[in-house]
């Protein structure tokens, strides 16, 4: 007869890292959701608007026609009467350009890249150059916003004035291949669930940021030193602002698509991603990660009651960070292992050959 009966040791190590995927789950906040009125069904007139600040939303793009019109689309919804919609073509060679102009957005084209600056800050600054409004709202262009995620987003800023606000997406994926993303997407959504003291640890979650127009430009903004160069722009612009809040977003409130071109962009998305942010997690967190994928990794092998205690976990989790579902929770087991083979490489190609590759380009690690 077997024994599933797990050693008072085993037993130890699981629990104190399910609790710890557990605390960070709980620690880490959602975008608050601001409902905008409707229009009555018996009047024609548009839905009235909730009181806020204008925006101006910043969108930098690359190569990105097939998703800049779904992005647009939602804007349409999201954007009140005095808005504006900046897109600014970081050298893209389709109709990124065209088709912003064509939905009457205003374009600014990159041609040349200054020295000492990475494109994507270059972009992101060349588009609050021209902003008039209150409030900046930097967007990726596989960003998907409901009717209220602006509304939303300045609520958040009216409490936290001087801070950088950044949501992580909520990740409606496509397939087998993009689920293979489970574990990335639950990771970075823990990650800013303990505040660091100091400002070199904080997180920001780049595909959706809203600051100030005045405290943008009054420390620097993209253009600071520290930020104008770096690769992971979003935890450098968290680093020199006086504050920054960092929250996860809802299903129809803020979404986004990752690696849609296959396996090959998710392995080159996320070997980024771990190179580039692994360093910059704050200590405490990246323990108490660290216990909790081991509780994943070491738990399957030991009972499969801890298994079942895992499996129930995520099934819960999940539903925060994507449409994952309980399938792809039933095989994490080879989740667990493609995400340590991932960080593995990762820290191996940052330490040996001190770059990683991303869309054709050769980004430094060190």
């Amino acid at each position: 007869m077997i024994d599933w009966s797990p050693s008072l040791a085993s037993t130890a190590i699981f629990v104190v890292g399910w609790s710890a995927g557990w605390w960070l789950w709980l620690r880490a906040k959602s975008l608050p959701t601001v409902m905008r009125p409707s229009a009555s069904s018996l009047d024609a007139s548009p839905p009235a608007t909730t009181s806020r600040p204008q925006v101006s939303v910043i969108v930098p793009c690359r190569n990105e026609a097939a998703n800049l019109p779904h992005l647009m689309t939602s804007l349409a919804a999201a954007l009140h009467p005095g808005d504006e919609l900046i897109i600014v073509d970081d050298g893209s060679v389709d109709e990124t350009a065209n088709l912003a102009r064509a939905q009457g957005a205003t374009v600014l084209i990159n041609d040349v890249l200054p020295a000492g600056w990475a494109g994507k800050p270059y972009a992101c600054w060349r588009g609050a150059g021209i902003a008039s409004r209150e409030v900046l709202v930097f967007l990726d262009a596989d960003v998907r916003l409901g009717a209220s995620s602006l509304d939303s987003l300045c609520a958040v800023l009216r409490q936290h004035p001087n801070a950088l606000v950044s949501v992580m997406p909520w990740h409606r994926t496509h397939g087998v291949v993009e689920r293979l993303s489970m574990l990335f997407n639950l990771v970075s959504s823990l990650v800013a669930s303990i505040s660091p003291r100091g400002t070199s640890r904080r997180v920001a979650y780049g595909p959706c940021m809203a600051v100030r127009r005045d405290t943008y430009m009054t420390v620097g903004g993209h253009a600071h030193p520290l930020v104008r160069a770096a690769v992971v722009e979003d935890l450098a612009l968290a680093r020199v602002m006086p504050d920054a809040v960092a929250l996860v977003g809802r299903q129809h409130e803020v979404e986004y698509r990752m690696y849609p071109d296959g396996f090959t962009q998710l392995v080159e998305g996320w070997t980024k991603n771990t190179a580039t942010g692994a360093v910059v997690i704050p200590r405490v967190t990246a323990l108490l990660i660290i216990a909790w994928i081991t509780s994943l990794c070491g738990g399957v092998v030991t009972s499969p009651w801890f298994y079942l205690a895992s499996l129930a976990q995520l099934v819960v989790m999940l539903r925060r960070v994507g449409n994952f579902g309980p399938l792809t929770a039933a095989v994490y087991p080879l989740h667990a292992v493609f995400f340590v083979a991932i960080a593995a490489w990762s820290a191996v190609r940052s330490a040996v050959v001190g770059n990683v590759v991303w869309r054709g380009r050769r980004i430094p690690t060190r």
